[in-house]
């Protein structure tokens, strides 16, 4: 049987994209894991841990300051409804009561390279 060009062309097409493919994953694989190696070195460096520290306390900060803004706006709306039910403040620390992808002190927990 003998093949016209336009077939050894889609046949030469396919193969070369398996073969692009395959050493692409290959080279995405390797530069993950370069990436994640980079990562590691950072997240076990003291000033990021301290800066990680430091922007928890102020995002805390901020979040009592809001409630309390929104509390004194509201005429205490916010802590009735805090009280009434609790875990709507501890959502925003606790990621068990929240139904959020991104549960945490940032946000951002979903987030790998945070982590």
């Amino acid at each position: 049987m003998r093949y016209n060009g336009a077939m050894r062309f889609k046949t030469g097409l396919v193969i070369g994209l398996v073969v692009g493919y395959y050493y692409g994953t290959k080279a995405g694989q390797e530069r993950y894991h370069q990436l994640e190696r980079a990562l590691d070195r950072v997240r076990a460096n003291a000033r990021y841990a301290d800066t990680r520290t430091l922007l928890s306390e102020l995002y805390e900060q901020g979040r009592v300051r809001t409630i309390g803004l929104l509390d004194d706006a509201s005429g205490g709306a916010v802590t009735s409804i805090l009280e009434l039910r609790p875990e709507a403040d501890s959502s925003f620390t606790d990621p068990s009561l929240s139904d959020s992808p991104f549960d945490g002190e940032f946000g951002l927990e979903g987030d790998p390279t945070l982590n």
